[in-house]
């Protein structure tokens, strides 16, 4: 009398398992892909809410909120700056992006985010006065 067993077979498991993980490398891919999109499309939002607020403080102050740099190094201190000027506090700007505002030439201001090393991101968008948006090596 023979026995049969009723488990699963070594390589009937191996397909299992296979299969598996290309359905997970499939999805870390397209979830990255999609978490770097939202960063980017905050970012995006981040500079027109800072615009509105330029425009504001425009209002308020007869000149631009901007650093004293020609060059507008976006650092966290200058994020942080505009944060407190123009939205009222720390924790209103995305943390994956520093911003800063500067002069632009031929133009009344540009408020520049580069993102942060930490992100993984390699990508700096730039947005005038005249609501037109550069996208730096952004994908």
């Amino acid at each position: 009398m023979t026995t049969r067993s009723s488990g699963f077979t070594l390589i009937e498991l191996l397909v299992v398992v296979a299969i598996i993980g290309i359905l997970s490398a499939v999805g870390v891919v397209s979830y990255s892909g999609y978490v770097s999109g939202a960063q980017k499309t905050a970012a995006e939002n981040t500079l027109y809410q800072l615009a509105l607020a330029q425009t504001e403080f425009f209002t308020d102050n007869r000149s631009y909120k901007v650093g004293g740099d020609s060059q507008c190094p976006a650092t966290t201190d200058t994020t942080e700056d505009l944060a407190t000027a123009l939205l009222g506090g720390e924790g209103t700007i995305p943390k994956d992006f520093n911003f800063c505002a500067e002069e632009g030439i031929m133009i009344d201001f540009q408020i520049t985010a580069t993102a942060k090393p930490a992100s993984g991101l390699i990508c700096v968008i730039i947005l005038n006065s005249n609501n037109e948006l550069d996208k730096d090596g952004c994908p």
